[in-house]
């Protein structure tokens, strides 16, 4: 077995005798982290829809948050890297390094792509955007230029703690940001009279500071005792080594978030843009709620992989995680509970949109499903340094969505029916290439 395969399987874990309690008492922290985070965009929709000028904003809220998070990509899988890498002080010191190398980069970028005129071709020529939307959406970008890089220390910091067992940490620093976000949004509602974007963008930006600055002092416990000292038994981490482990991670989490864009692509090219933009985003805070749960399996998955019943374990439990949100989320399509949070809680006021939000969320009940199996398989193969197999899975989801979009957009269905659609086939795509991935990287394997 090669020296890096064997470094990678020293993760920190439980025995072979793992309980499925133990997974769960081990993910409940990190999928609580999920949905706080996933509990923002109703934050934000709630009171953008009691402000003037809904349905702009409601618009805008979705290609800002696409942007953004295209942008802060390279910085979204410090946590896995960490969660792999982080063993001892000479590794600790290799990934600060690399992390604040990172951080500086995605911030440059913000920079110039939210104060310069690139951001007009990006929004107007190549997205489309209505330009009310992409007026609205700059503003709001613009005063989030710290935003990915508070997001790449808090998540650099979250993999250590993951690494070491302290995953409980983590949930409270969500608690944290959910927190400030809505304290802060909720207050300037109240006492100002900023547009509903500046708003929330603020608190966006609050919120993330805040979860970073606990991240930063919560970490330091866990650093003294963890990381203080040297392992002969390992070897030396390169920044070489943290580029060619990282960047298929990152250029796989790019073309990922590159969905988000093209969507809204999509959706600016189909019949009543406007009331598109805004029924899929509206849509999209129930969905990404169910789907974030999810979400947290593959660090999980890192974390205690150990091959044979362990690993049937684990497998088990992202089975059971799928099932029953996928279950949910239909659920609440059925019984029209959705439709009573759009109107209710989230404050939307067009029947047209809540129409239109309710089909987006019927459609897309199988990504928690389909979302489950993949992170199984990712999280097994970050686990042996597979990462490159994940880039492939990725471009093969991408081009199935662009296949689809434009399929979409050319018949001329309406613009949630397409996304929908879209969004699920690219993810059944990608979860066919790394399952043969892993079967290939398991035949492998057994043979280094």
């Amino acid at each position: 077995m090669s020296t890096a395969l064997s470094d990678s399987m020293e993760i920190a874990g439980p025995q072979p005798d793992i309980t499925h309690r133990h997974i769960f008492r081990f993910y409940l922290p990190l999928a609580l982290s999920w949905i706080f985070m996933a509990i923002e965009s109703p934050i934000a929709l709630s009171v953008i829809s009691r402000m003037s000028s809904a349905e702009i904003n409601q618009a805008a809220f979705q290609p800002l948050m696409a942007l953004a998070l295209l942008i802060e990509s390279p910085v979204i899988d410090l946590l896995t890297t960490a969660t792999t890498l982080g063993k001892d002080r000479q590794h600790y010191e290799q990934l600060s390094r690399f992390a604040f190398r990172i951080m500086i980069f995605v911030t440059i970028v913000h920079a110039l792509v939210t104060a310069t005129p690139l951001y007009w071709t990006v929004t107007l020529d190549l997205i489309k955007l209505p330009v009310p939307v992409a007026e609205a959406a700059r503003a709001g970008l613009l005063i989030m230029i710290p935003w990915s890089a508070f997001i790449g220390w808090r998540r650099y910091l979250q993999g250590l703690m993951i690494r070491h067992g302290h995953t409980r940490l983590i949930g409270y620093g969500t608690a944290i940001r959910m927190a400030t976000m809505a304290i802060t949004a909720y207050s300037l509602f109240a006492l100002t009279s900023l547009p509903s974007i500046t708003l929330v963008s603020i608190a966006l930006l609050a919120s993330v500071a805040a979860e970073a600055s606990f991240a930063h002092i919560a970490s330091r416990a866990v650093i003294q005792n963890h990381l203080a000292v040297d392992d002969a038994t390992l070897n030396p981490l390169t920044q070489r080594f943290l580029a060619s482990f990282h960047l298929p991670l990152t250029a796989t989490t790019v073309v990922t978030i590159l969905s988000q864009p093209l969507v809204s692509a999509a959706l600016a090219r189909s019949p009543q843009t406007t009331l598109a933009l805004a029924s899929f985003q509206v849509a999209s805070s129930i969905i990404w709620l169910h789907r974030t749960i999810v979400f947290a399996l593959p660090e999980v998955i890192i974390t205690l992989y150990k091959q044979g019943e362990v690993a049937a374990k684990l497998r088990r439990f992202c089975l059971i995680i799928g099932l029953g949100t996928t279950g949910i989320m239909a659920l609440t399509a059925a019984t029209n509970l959705d439709s009573w949070i759009f109107r209710e809680l989230l404050g939307v006021e067009s029947e047209e949109t809540i129409r239109m939000a309710h089909l987006c969320l019927a459609l897309s009940c199988l990504l928690p499903f389909f979302g489950a199996l993949q992170s199984y398989l990712r999280g097994v193969l970050a686990a042996h340094h597979l990462t490159v197999s994940r880039l492939a899975a990725i471009f093969v989801a991408l081009a199935c969505m662009v296949v689809s979009l434009a399929v979409g957009v050319g018949l001329q269905w309406p613009g949630v029916v397409t996304a929908s659609i879209a969004l699920t086939l690219a993810q059944i795509a990608e979860f066919v290439v790394l399952a043969r991935a892993w079967r290939v990287g398991q035949a492998r394997l057994a043979t280094a």
